[in-house]
């Protein structure tokens, strides 16, 4: 082959083989049979145009859809590419009209909202409602108030519901706050390891708008206090438990429970740190995993089966059990009655940085002043950049003078002044959500910069 000739491959269909005639002189053709279009390969592809007189094959490389398949066709509409003139919907928005907003991801430990306003709720909010088959706290607040997230606030109205989990065909739900109703407001508190849950008038004001909802995760305090027994094994065949996971628990000498009662799922997790300049109050980090609802309980074996109505994480056997605190907090904002002055330790996991919409814990409780709704702020002092180059070598500081006639002329940049003397800046606002004798849990409401522990807060009078 002569350089520069170009190779030509004629890729032609398979056709029937005909068997020649024993005469020299060829045989009239026939005429050709109608081609029958094959079958596409993909359900939904487009079968190919047969073309009159010939066969047509259609080659498709392993691995790939056929020509006219769609391969969107599974995807949401928020994750299908666009173009042109084509209108996307997102799926996650709220089916209504108007908004509500609320602050923190649906990873976030707790949500910072407000009451819907009357452009984010229907018209007229009935007073109650009678549940039907299939509904859930989730789809009523997406209903009612226009955003599913006001669920939480949908449970403080119903004292009467233990578990946000289970609703039956026939309750009936409260849907407008007390207030609404010519009643004072209402700040609910539950506990559904043992005692029935409360309703308590709070007086005439109606919930703040940066009331913040959230079910208990844990706290500092003794883990053997409560202790009744341990996740002893499972049904299913599976290591990690979560909700839904059947369970038995095996307890100990001298505790009963009975069917329908509902267990709280908890473990130790660490001694606090010994962080500088901060108190290291008595007792260990409990982590709450989840919930436990007992459906027998044979008292010769000291084994109960039970069913996990809620997981906050994953559960394994080992894991204690326990009527533990299992509170769900509606916290607004309180002034603070003294000025109180905290630092950060940690977090339920032993994170480096903790942030926004995360859950920590402070060196200062009840016996310091602290309540629940107190707002502290995270003070920091000094030159942030300055504070980097004593993790960085001597050449962090050097920079280019950019006016200098020198092809490279090198400065050091000076560091004037006392950061001592520098005024102190805000970085973070953080609210108390419950209150120990000597640490408090509380969360990160928003940050500037990201916090470590031994970081100064403050709580300052009457703010």
């Amino acid at each position: 082959m002569k350089r520069g000739a170009v190779l030509v491959l004629a890729l032609v269909a398979p056709r029937a083989a005909v068997a020649e005639p024993p005469s020299a002189e060829p045989a009239p053709a026939a005429p050709p049979a109608p081609a029958q279009p094959q079958e596409p390969s993909v359900p939904g592809a487009a079968p190919p145009a047969a073309t009159p007189g010939r066969t047509t094959t259609i080659y498709t490389p392993y691995g790939l859809p056929a020509p006219g398949t769609d391969i969107n066709a599974g995807l949401p509409s928020s994750s299908r590419p666009i173009s042109g003139e084509t209108q996307d919907t997102f799926d996650l928005a709220p089916k209504s009209s108007g908004k509500t907003v609320v602050h923190g991801s649906s990873n976030a430990a707790g949500i910072l909202g407000a009451e819907p306003t009357s452009s984010a709720a229907p018209a007229l909010v009935p007073e109650l409602h009678v549940v039907t088959k299939g509904e859930t706290l989730w789809a009523l607040s997406g209903r009612y108030y226009a955003s599913p997230w006001q669920w939480p606030k949908l449970w403080s109205y119903n004292a009467q519901i233990k578990d946000p989990h289970w609703i039956y065909p026939g309750d009936q739900i409260l849907l407008r706050h007390p207030n609404s109703l010519g009643q004072g407001p209402t700040v609910a508190t539950r506990n559904v390891g043992g005692a029935r849950g409360r309703l308590t008038r709070a007086g005439s004001k109606r919930l703040a708008k940066d009331t913040v909802f959230l079910r208990d995760q844990g706290f500092i305090g003794d883990p053997e206090k409560d202790e009744w027994g341990e996740v002893a094994g499972a049904v299913e065949e599976q290591m990690l438990l979560a909700e839904g996971s059947h369970v038995y628990l095996l307890l100990e000498e001298g505790k009963t429970v009975s069917p329908g009662q509902a267990l709280t799922i908890y473990r130790a997790v660490r001694q606090p740190e010994n962080v500088p300049g901060a108190r290291t109050p008595p007792g260990a980090i409990v982590r709450v995993n989840g919930t436990v609802r007992v459906d027998s309980f044979d008292p010769k074996t000291r084994v109960a089966r039970g069913v996990i109505t809620e997981s906050l994480d994953v559960v394994e056997r080992g894991a204690k059990v326990g009527p533990v605190r299992r509170n769900f907090e509606v916290v607004p904002r309180r002034p603070n009655s003294k000025e109180v002055e905290a630092r950060i330790l940690t977090s339920f996991y032993p994170h480096v940085y903790l942030a926004q919409n995360q859950i920590i814990f402070l060196d200062r409780g009840q016996e310091d002043g602290l309540a629940a709704g107190n707002t502290l702020y995270v003070l920091r002092r000094g030159d942030t950049w300055r504070k980097s180059l004593d993790t960085g070598s001597k050449m962090v500081r050097d920079r280019l003078k950019m006016d200098s006639p020198e092809i490279v002329d090198i400065e050091t940049t000076p560091l004037s002044g006392k950061e001592q003397d520098f005024p102190e800046e805000v970085v973070a606002e953080l609210r108390v959500l419950t209150t120990e004798p000597k640490s408090s849990v509380a969360l990160v409401i928003q940050s500037r910069r990201e916090l470590v522990p031994g970081d100064r807060a403050v709580a300052p009078p009457g703010r």
